[in-house]
């Protein structure tokens, strides 16, 4: 897979930032706008809900009269203030609770591919930095607990109505991530997909030649007992070709061609 091409007009990657520059960016909810001075760097931004597909975009705008007016501002100062930063989508640092318009019964024996997009969210970095300055979703998402009851489980994010389960890919993406899940049910019970728990910081992210994003395909098992388990594919979501991706950014947490087993809760609630 070829790296991303940074010649190219892009709203994501390095970006030069000398003095007297002010950026604004808009992905999807977030409303970003970054302004250099001499000594230090002004941030500011917004997360608001989306069901926007538009195309990310950036803008170069004049760095008189700074308004900080978004609801989240942070100031970074230096005596050597960063003269480049980057800006990558990946994402969610968190599991995503994916609930279907209606409930779908898998008999057993049986396979389907459920679909579902999933909200990214940007990186801003600048480098000798581990850490990112800014690490946030690109809309409003809810938190949400999922597990068998108050102990046993995980904090997740919860995809509103228009972000549900489907059984073909959504045309729909803006900033967002086509993941496909593939799902067998080895048991002899009918499965019931109310719910699906996608493993999102799992999995890494790509995108085609027209700005589509997506990732790897999931593969969850239902096995004859109370378990199920739990696969990052070594093939693309929607059957895309490897040599036409480019890859933008790692998974949060690798889990490699690992097959981990969880209880069935786990997974599908």
């Amino acid at each position: 897979m070829s790296q991303v091409d940074l010649k190219k007009p892009k709203c994501w990657g390095i970006f030069d930032f000398r003095a007297k520059t002010r950026l604004q960016f808009k992905f999807g909810g977030l409303l970003m706008d970054l302004a250099c001075s001499n000594k230090d760097w002004l941030l500011q931004y917004e997360v608001h809900t989306s069901d926007t597909a538009e195309a990310p975009s950036v803008c170069r705008i004049s760095t008189e009269g700074v308004a900080w007016q978004l609801a989240n501002q942070q100031r970074l100062v230096s005596d050597k203030i960063p003269q480049q930063f980057s800006l990558y989508p990946i994402m969610p640092d968190r599991p995503i609770v994916c609930r279907a318009t209606t409930t779908v019964l898998l008999l057993p024996k049986e396979q389907i591919s459920l679909y579902v997009t999933v909200p990214l969210w940007l990186q801003l970095s600048i480098s000798d930095v581990k850490k990112p300055l800014l690490d946030v979703p690109t809309e409003r998402v809810s938190e949400t607990w999922f597990g068998s009851n108050s102990r046993e489980g995980v904090m997740s994010y919860a995809l509103r109505m228009s972000e549900q389960l489907d059984i073909k890919p959504s045309q729909k993406q803006g900033m967002r991530a086509t993941v496909e899940i593939s799902i067998k049910n080895e048991s002899n019970e009918i499965l019931s997909l109310d719910k699906v728990n996608v493993p999102a910081p799992n999995l890494a992210l790509y995108v085609d030649e027209v700005g589509h994003f997506c990732t790897h395909r999931i593969t969850m098992v239902r096995e004859q007992d109370e378990n199920a388990t739990l696969t990052i594919d070594n093939v693309m979501s929607c059957g895309l070709v490897n040599k036409d991706l480019t890859f933008v950014s790692g998974a949060r947490n690798d889990l490699g061609q690992h097959k981990i087993t969880k209880a069935l809760s786990a997974l599908f609630g």
